[in-house]
């Protein structure tokens, strides 16, 4: 394991991969979309001249070679190869474009860049692959985050059955709603100290500066059995209540099952 390096596993904007550059860590970005890519290849041209980040073009999947990948014009952030995660993009009114790209597997990223400190997935629809490719590799992450299904508890559940499976013990859920109010320790848990101001399309701190406490596979599990109970009253895509028009009873309904409405991240250690 090389405890200097991380992997951004869709890398989208490089807003992951700027805070990881700035704590002093090497990165390698892991990003399909094409445009995606000439954005950050231009934002981290000093960074990748001297060899601290290294990008690459290619879409995680089962096998090397060429597939289908759906973007969206107006929201880069968007995109999968993924069947069932497109047709929900498009359930949400994602107009999506078919492009065709490059496709690797995370064995073959392993074995061309080692194992890193820290891995963070969200590639919307097949995150899975990413630890199904920690089968076979020797040694693995320090840390590794996830992001859980929007509204399976059986997709996450599996999620945190794999993890285990590779000899992950302890959890966090990290609820991405509030990463924006999250502030870097001092000193510093992780890398070096940096100020820094978490947006939107940011995943947030990692590793031993995670806020909250770690908990056991089984308290993980039971969290997110409640959490999915929530998102089925009031979570955007299924929820029983997500239709109601009165602010009133949505503010109601908002505090009285909060954080259905929200996603998390699942970060594991050993």
């Amino acid at each position: 394991m090389n405890q200097r390096l991380i992997y951004d596993v869709g890398m989208h904007t490089g807003a992951d991969c700027d805070f990881y550059l700035k704590k002093g860590f090497n990165v390698v970005g892991i990003e399909a979309n094409p445009a995606l890519v000439a954005h950050c290849e231009k934002r981290f041209a000093s960074e990748i001249e001297s060899g601290r980040l290294q990008i690459v073009n290619r879409a995680v999947s089962e096998a090397q070679g060429t597939i289908e990948f759906y973007i969206d014009d107006d929201n880069l952030l968007w995109g999968t190869a993924e069947p069932e995660a497109r047709q929900r993009f498009q359930e949400m009114g994602h107009a999506l474009r078919v492009i065709e790209v490059q496709a690797t597997t995370m064995k073959e990223i392993f074995a061309s860049f080692g194992v890193p400190y820290y891995m963070k997935i969200d590639i919307e629809g097949y995150d899975h692959l990413c630890l199904l490719g920690l089968e076979g590799i020797s040694g693995r992450p320090r840390h590794i985050s996830v992001e859980a299904s929007a509204t399976s508890f059986e997709a996450t559940q599996a999620q945190l059955e794999l993890l285990k499976s590779f000899g992950y013990t302890k959890f966090k859920r990290v609820l991405q709603n509030n990463v924006h109010k999250q502030k870097c320790p001092t000193p510093a848990r992780e890398g070096k100290y940096v100020q820094y101001e978490f947006g939107a399309s940011c995943s947030g701190l990692f590793g031993e500066e995670l806020p909250g406490r770690w908990l056991s596979f089984d308290e993980a599990v039971r969290a997110y059995r409640i959490f999915y109970w929530k998102v089925g009253m009031i979570g955007p895509h299924t929820g029983v209540f997500r239709a109601v028009k009165s602010r009133l009873a949505g503010r109601i309904l908002g505090r009285l099952f909060y954080p259905g409405g929200g996603w998390y991240d699942t970060h594991a250690t050993y």
